[in-house]
């Protein structure tokens, strides 16, 4: 029987092979740890991007944003008349909505004056007349813009200042 040249090794002596073969795991190891720690942090940072979309309403620190209007000055309809004054500002979806908003404005304005005009004051009485005013207008500026009903650019309107005058 042959024997082999090979020499024996303690159990607690690294051999060359050993410790390259550390080496290489502990590399891999790190490896794995940063891409690990990159795709948290991605996901961490793009929590509230789904699909592109902006933040949604009401996301803990989001902010609301605003558009103000020029004043609407509109002479009421029915037996009594009476003149409107009102000021306004849109609640928009995004600030990326901003921008669309105000290259319609001339349309938007012209479907505000036309729905204002054919109020009349004991509608406009109420509050639950200013609720339901409100509402039209957001569905007019949205549909005068052309976005879809389930993803609305003007999500509110808000009254800074509402005269009625007899």
């Amino acid at each position: 029987m042959a024997q082999s040249k090979a020499t024996p090794v303690a159990p607690n002596q690294k051999t060359p092979g050993n410790k390259r073969m550390l080496m290489i795991g502990v590399a891999l190891l790190v490896a794995l740890l940063l891409l690990l720690a990159g795709a948290v942090g991605y996901l961490f940072l793009n929590k509230n991007k789904e699909h592109g979309d902006e933040p949604t309403l009401g996301a803990p620190g989001t902010l609301p944003v605003f558009e103000k209007m020029e004043p609407f000055v509109i002479n009421l309809s029915g037996e009594q008349g009476g003149m409107l004054q009102v000021e306004m500002e849109t609640e928009l979806a995004a600030e990326s909505s901003r921008e669309i908003v105000k290259a319609y404005n001339p349309k938007v304005r012209s479907a505000i004056i036309m729905l204002l005009s054919s109020k009349t004051s004991q509608e406009l009485a109420t509050a639950e007349g200013k609720a339901k005013l409100r509402n039209q207008i957001r569905k007019i500026i949205n549909e005068t813009i052309g976005a879809s009903p389930d993803r609305p650019l003007v999500v509110g309107v808000v009254f800074t200042s509402f005269i009625v005058q007899q």
